[in-house]
């Protein structure tokens, strides 16, 4: 098997709509928090969410170094805690300008991944003692392995495949996703379709309304 049992990117709503609204985002890229914040906005979903179902698909872009950092926290919380994804997308994408390219500059790797693991165990947990634990656990998946076959081998058949023994627990997953919007010809982000067809005419600049507009055309 070389694919996920469950696919890395967010899904919300009504998973066996015949209306499915693909986005394609980057965690580092201010116009992706745009589109996010704006379909996101509970107004929003609590009208379309039992009618359309909504997928957020991750988009590394390696212009963003940082980008793929943060992709792989949010594959971290997706083994760890699925429920939980929501909640840790949305405080990314709220906090994502304090990770934006010229604030983390002069961070290493270990340190930004300290900060990711921080953040996951604040959207993730409610209890000092359970973040400090979920925080730890974060850090297992996405550091280097301590050994062979991963800090976490339990994990390759829900992953679809195993690391290699150089790589973190995620990289399968990480390598996954980026094959998935290569075959769907995605290069800037965001991009939408809807029912598969491109939809270009879609701006991250969109309000609450306008989406409503699009949306209420495809009920």
């Amino acid at each position: 098997m070389s694919f996920p049992k469950a696919h890395p990117g967010l899904r919300i709503g009504q998973a066996g709509s015949e209306l499915l609204c693909e986005m394609f985002v980057d965690f580092a890229c201010p116009y992706s928090r745009k589109l996010f914040r704006a379909v996101t906005d509970k107004s929003l979903l609590s009208k379309y969410d039992d009618k359309i179902c909504f997928v957020f698909h991750n988009v590394i872009q390696p212009w963003h170094h940082q980008s793929l950092w943060m992709h792989e926290t949010s594959f971290a919380v997706k083994m760890m805690k699925p429920s939980a994804q929501l909640a840790f997308w949305e405080k990314l994408f709220e906090e994502a300008p304090n990770y934006y390219d010229s604030q983390i500059f002069t961070l290493s790797r270990p340190e930004f991944y300290d900060k990711m693991a921080v953040l996951a165990a604040d959207a993730c947990c409610d209890d000092g003692s359970e973040k400090d634990t979920f925080k730890k656990e974060v850090l297992q998946w996405l550091i280097p392995p301590k050994q062979p076959g991963g800090n976490f081998p339990e994990a390759a058949k829900a992953l679809g495949s195993s690391p290699d023994d150089d790589e973190n627990a995620l990289c399968p997953l990480t390598r996954q996703s980026i094959k998935f919007h290569r075959k769907r010809g995605v290069h800037v982000t965001p991009t939408v379709f809807f029912n598969g067809i491109e939809q270009g005419n879609i701006s991250s600049s969109w309000s609450g309304d306008q989406w409503k507009e699009f949306l209420d055309g495809a009920l």
